[in-house]
């Protein structure tokens, strides 16, 4: 069973947002089980720090092309949407810092555990309007 699922969250319009958000969600579930695996003794701990750093490189990329998308066809909603992932990669850095710096691993697992609830809020709510603004943009420039 995974933490979360595609299907909690709105179909992006716009195929590469889509995509990227199926596979963070993958990386999320991978990360729980890892975690599990660990607790138990069937996973090595470098294999879940693998997996966590593929996670905070994935989000950084992750919100990197959605704000250029934003730039490019001028979302109206920019700055909020980029002070939602500003204020994500704010608390995940502090978790990546108790983790990376204190060996505080409980605390990244934590922050990945919570995070479903925000990415089902955050991709319904912003997500699926900014990109079916960009569909809408991408269609006009097309015509």
């Amino acid at each position: 069973m995974g933490m979360i699922y595609a299907e909690q969250v709105e179909y992006m319009s716009v195929e590469t947002m889509q995509q990227t958000h199926e596979s963070e969600i993958k990386i999320l579930n991978d990360i729980d089980k890892l975690a599990i695996g660990l607790d138990r003794g069937t996973v090595e701990l470098s294999e879940l720090e693998a997996k966590i750093d593929e996670y905070i490189e994935h989000v950084t990329e992750h919100f990197a092309s959605e704000e250029r998308l934003m730039l490019e066809y001028n979302f109206p909603s920019y700055d909020m949407h980029k002070t939602a992932h500003d204020m994500f990669l704010a608390d995940l850095q502090y978790a990546t810092v108790q983790w990376k710096e204190y060996g505080q691993i409980k605390k990244i697992i934590n922050f990945v555990r919570k995070t479903p609830e925000w990415i089902v809020m955050h991709v319904n709510s912003v997500d699926a309007p900014t990109a079916d603004y960009i569909a809408r943009k991408l269609q006009q420039s097309e015509a």
